[in-house]
């Protein structure tokens, strides 16, 4: 047995410390990169989905994706967790969205269904640890059996008041009577379809989700049909609030002295006619106000349009014949025309006009325009009521609504509209004027001296006719 001395195994000690010294040194000269790299300001990116896309006869436990980071399990925009993140169509029951710091597992409850083809779709919203949001919305199919189904349903969506398509909303196409449900989102024209469904009844349902809780909620606006599938079927849907109450006077808006604008709550229903038996208008003592026509509001923009157009054209024929009668009378040689300049060709941007997309239903309309057959007089109250009016749903109400004239405003002839039958009152001619200033300024000529110090002492003073007093 070897012993050392307490002075050796100092020696030795403080050579192992020189030693890691020279070798710290030696790593801090060494040229390289900085730690930690440059920063990071990709997205997550997918590495690898099991099982793989386009997959055929595939028979999964989970669908794991894989990304080359950790992705964030709280997600940038679109919901609180990562499953409002994905939509897995169809599906049959709730559907387990789990977590693996840079894997998520996707799992329904119940199981995947056999021999269907699988759709999930990634939205846009997934981000890693940095806040690097994966914008793109990415979508993987599978088939647990060992073909696709050829049919479809195509659609669009359209939000029916509005008159106009509803951009991301939300469709749904349950299979009757198994409640298989497939899950689609619609295009920013309202477009949507469904591949890969095998034949038999389903149940459409169109929602424009405003908290994006894909589920229809009270004063959202959706659509129901029922369609039978055998190889293609294309449907249009048009999404209101349904409401099992009728539609009720809102406002009421003097357009002028014999015209009323009648705003209601809710939507009429399309193609009901609207008659003025169904409307009233009482004044403050019960009498009646009589109504000579009612028109909707589509019909009297119409009707507007109409006369603003055949004004143009009558206003263009006079300018012209203006112009025409001018030129007869004035005949000039005409002035050398400059020649135009010279430019460069320039490329256009093709300019898109193609008219918006719009539902092939009628319009609801909104309000009506009531016509009186006699003149409502300034700062009164009247009444007005609507009889029977029905609304999407075919449900009817009555309502009443009172409103208040404005006081009358004097015209730029200096009328008011209480006294349009009152001769007009014309101005004085110019020997009367000249009589009343004659006799107002004359008899002040005199004392004009002794009261205002306007005439010098030794100024006659002399009348408007020129003659001494």
């Amino acid at each position: 047995m070897v012993r050392t001395s307490g002075a050796a195994r100092r020696q030795g000690q403080g050579a192992v410390r020189q030693l890691i010294l020279l070798v710290a040194v030696a790593g801090c000269a060494q040229l390289g990169a900085p730690p930690g790299g440059p920063e990071d300001r990709n997205p997550p990116h997918l590495l690898r989905i099991s099982p793989d896309t386009n997959a055929l006869n595939a028979r999964p436990r989970n669908v794991e994706l894989r990304f080359d980071e950790i992705v964030n399990e709280r997600p940038a925009r679109g919901g609180q967790d990562l499953a409002s993140l994905f939509v897995v169509s169809p599906r049959r029951g709730r559907v387990d969205v789990r977590w693996r710091r840079s894997r998520i597992e996707i799992r329904p409850r119940r199981g995947w269904a056999p021999n269907t083809t699988y759709t999930i779709t990634q939205l846009s919203g997934v981000t890693d640890l940095r806040g690097n949001v994966d914008s793109v919305e990415h979508r993987y199919i599978f088939t647990t059996g060992p073909t696709r189904s050829p049919s479809s349903i195509r659609g669009q969506v359209f939000d029916w008041v509005a008159a106009r398509a509803a951009p991301r909303a939300y469709v749904e196409a349950v299979r009757l009577p198994d409640s298989l449900t497939y899950a689609e989102f619609a295009d920013s024209l309202g477009r949507f379809t469904f591949r890969y469904l095998p034949p038999g009844q389903y149940h459409l349902r169109a929602l424009i989700d405003a908290n994006s809780n894909r589920a229809v909620d009270r004063r959202e606006l959706f659509d129901t049909a029922t369609v039978t599938l055998r190889d293609s079927v294309q449907r249009e849907l048009l999404a209101f609030i349904h409401d099992s109450i009728g539609p009720g006077i809102a406002e009421v808006s003097v357009m002028d002295s014999t015209t009323l604008r009648v705003t209601f709550d809710r939507p009429l229903q399309p193609n009901v006619p609207v008659t003025r038996e169904q409307f009233s208008v009482r004044a403050a003592d019960s009498s009646v106000v009589p109504i000579s026509a009612v028109v909707l509001g589509r019909a009297f923009e119409r009707e507007r349009d109409d006369s603003a157009k055949a004004k143009a054209r009558r206003d263009s024929v006079v300018a012209a014949a203006r112009a025409d009668s001018i030129r007869r009378a004035n005949p000039q040689p005409p002035a050398p025309r400059p020649a135009p300049p010279v430019q460069p060709p320039q490329r256009r941007t093709p300019v898109d006009t193609t008219p918006p997309p719009r539902p092939s239903a009628p319009i609801p309309e909104t309000y009506a325009v009531i016509r009186l057959g006699q003149l409502l007089a300034p700062a009164s109250s009247y009444r007005v009521r609507a009889e029977g009016l029905r609304n999407l749903m075919g449900f009817a109400r009555s309502s009443d609504r009172v409103f208040t004239t404005t006081r009358a405003r004097p015209d730029s002839a200096g009328r008011r509209p209480d006294s349009a039958g009152a001769p007009p009152r014309r101005p004085p001619s110019f020997e009367t004027a000249a009589r009343v200033i004659r006799s107002l300024f004359a008899p002040a000529a005199t004392g004009a001296r002794h009261s205002l110090g306007a005439a010098r002492p030794s100024e006659p003073v002399r009348g408007l006719d020129g003659q001494r007093p």
